[in-house]
């Protein structure tokens, strides 16, 4: 007799965004079959055994950057040894290049060597030569764009004009506008003051990039969309004072949608002061505890949305300067730990609770981007992408032990609770016990933005 279930994963907790229950999940192909309070083992090909474990849908990373020292196969491959099963990849259109051609370049990457399912976000490093693309990246399944509203000096920057086109493009289309939001042009002059008063910029780094410009930014980015009736993203906010015109923008009825990530969680401007400070530059930089928990209120009254890594995997070696701080690279390395960081600081501590991390790693971003509850549920008809998480291992963070091809954790040494055990991805085990046992080249494209709140009517 054939067997009900392709695999039954029994005896876990099932944690959601809305509870936690003691449920079997049955798998049948790629899809969740079942989820009941019991199902004979015998009904399946193979059972995973999930006591005392927590059973989460996989995790979302909607933010990392396959470029650097990790491509797209690699970061797959340490995405899905920390429970990520489903990857966003900024595909980097820089100047001089067509946003069109780097999109279908990614694409094809990404079919040959992911080992996870994934989408592609626009990225845009000169939007006056490339926001005319835009409509036709929707028919190649890109839905959402990002734009700099800094780095004006390596004329990366979008000025308000080009960032008014490309919103005006993305909302008669039924995307979603991202943006990187600092005052560019007055963080120059900042910059360039401080400059010229030979001050040393490790020393002043956050001084010329103060929480004001990322407010003021916010701010400016939620108005114009405002005007062009477009969803809106702001990417890796840091402060505090950022999160305030995200609460009142959603006040009133805008969509509007934030993200952080872990090193402004976890992480101050005092690391600057390290001898190996220099590796931590990153845009925004790292701030204060009281931005820390403004960020960590913010994830708990739902102001801020989820948290993405910005995985950026530079080594020692180029984050070491030879001339200025301000020469150095921007960003940090996290893909691996963002479950095990976000469970033990967040849910261990009680800063947040189990079913927050559900909300915020899975369904959120999930359901922000398009893709719930295909991506992001533990519900019959969902991908059966599931991660097992054993809440009584304790290690430390060592970026030995970790897979990217960076060597160094901006995390090395902190204590973490739990670790992942398992991590399905379509009904097939990615990793396992620390190894990789699937194949490259198996992770799928998903179209973004299908169920996001409408957008602009014309």
């Amino acid at each position: 007799m054939a067997k009900k279930f392709d695999a039954i994963i029994r005896g876990g907790l099932v944690v959601s965004g809305s509870g936690i229950r003691r449920a079997d999940i049955g798998i049948q192909g790629e899809k969740i079959a079942a989820v009941q309070g019991s199902l004979p083992a015998e009904d399946a090909v193979r059972v995973v055994d999930a006591a005392g474990k927590y059973v989460f849908p996989g995790i979302i990373d909607v933010h990392v950057h396959p470029v650097y020292e990790d491509n797209i196969g690699g970061l797959s491959s340490t995405a899905a040894h920390g429970g990520t099963t489903f990857l966003i990849h900024y595909a980097y259109a820089r100047p001089g290049m067509k946003l069109l051609d780097t999109i279908k370049t990614y694409k094809e990457d990404a079919l040959k060597n992911s080992f996870l399912d994934f989408a592609i976000h626009g990225a845009l490093f000169d939007a006056a030569s490339q926001v005319t693309d835009i409509p036709k990246a929707f028919e190649l399944g890109v839905t959402s764009f990002k734009m700099f509203m800094t780095y004006a000096k390596l004329k990366w920057m979008t000025d308000d004009y080009h960032l008014t086109w490309a919103m005006d493009l993305i909302a008669e289309n039924g995307g979603l506008a991202m943006v990187h939001a600092e005052s560019g042009l007055v963080t120059d002059y900042i910059e360039d003051k401080s400059l010229r008063r030979k001050e040393d910029q490790k020393e002043v780094f956050v001084k010329t990039r103060p929480d004001y410009l990322e407010a003021e930014a916010v701010y400016r980015a939620i108005a114009i969309a405002a005007v062009m009736e477009c969803p809106l993203y702001i990417a890796h906010l840091s402060s505090g004072r950022g999160v305030l015109p995200v609460r009142q923008a959603r006040e009133e009825g805008q969509v509007v949608y934030a993200e952080t990530c872990p090193q402004y969680l976890l992480l101050t401007s005092a690391v600057y002061d390290r001898d190996d400070g220099r590796l931590f530059s990153a845009a925004p930089p790292l701030r204060t505890d009281g931005d820390r928990e403004a960020l960590w209120a913010g994830l708990r009254s739902q102001d801020i949305d989820y948290v993405a890594t910005d995985h950026c995997p530079f080594t020692r070696e180029q984050k070491t300067w030879h001339g200025s701080f301000l020469d150095l690279p921007y960003g940090l390395p996290g893909v691996e730990t963002l479950l095990p960081l976000l469970y033990t600081e967040g849910a261990a501590t009680g800063r947040l609770h189990l079913t927050d991390l559900a909300r915020i790693l899975c369904e959120r971003p999930a359901k922000r981007l398009g893709i719930y509850p295909r991506k992001g549920a533990l519900d019959v008809g969902s991908d059966a992408d599931v991660v097992l998480y054993d809440p009584d291992s304790t290690s430390k963070v060592a970026a030995a032990d970790l897979h990217s091809h960076t060597d160094f954790s901006p995390y090395e040494g902190r204590p973490i609770v739990g670790r992942v055990t398992a991590t399905l991805s379509r009904g097939e085990v990615v990793s396992e016990k620390g190894r990789i046992v699937a194949a490259p080249g198996r992770g799928r494209p998903v179209r973004t933005g299908g169920n996001r709140e409408a957008s602009k009517s014309r």
